[in-house]
């Protein structure tokens, strides 16, 4: 396994299990005690929905790594994702409200970032 590849699993699971699959299947109201946001049922399974469709393309990414490339359009999408999340999370004061989540998202972004900048050791096999 690589570095890049235990990033982009990391990112896999925890987004799907705490932020995808909750907003497509969970019941609006719980949705939005744990989110902290009151939203349509649609807006929250449109959200769960587009949050899968990334982890579809970090899976297609993690593919490529096992291939031995890197996945640049998926580092891009990812540190766009990731890095836009935390910014949007610290301008809008939700941080210290999310501090877990923020802090996720910035390091997903900076490990990303740093994969980039280092694409080979970001390949080489543990």
């Amino acid at each position: 396994m690589t570095p890049l590849g235990l990033l982009l699993i990391t990112k896999i699971v925890v987004t799907g299990l705490l932020i995808g699959i909750p907003f497509l299947v969970l019941p609006r109201g719980m949705v939005a005690r744990l989110s902290g946001y009151e939203a349509t049922p649609v807006l929250y399974r449109l959200y769960g929905l587009a949050i899968i469709a990334l982890l579809v393309g970090y899976g297609g990414g993690l593919v490529q790594t096992w291939n031995g490339t890197f996945p640049w359009g998926v580092a891009a999408m990812g540190i766009v994702s990731n890095g836009g999340a935390a910014i949007t999370l610290l301008i809008t004061g939700q941080a210290r409200t999310m501090r877990l989540l923020t802090a996720f998202f910035a390091l997903i972004a900076a490990g990303l970032v740093a994969a980039a900048m280092m694409p080979e050791a970001a390949l080489w096999t543990l």
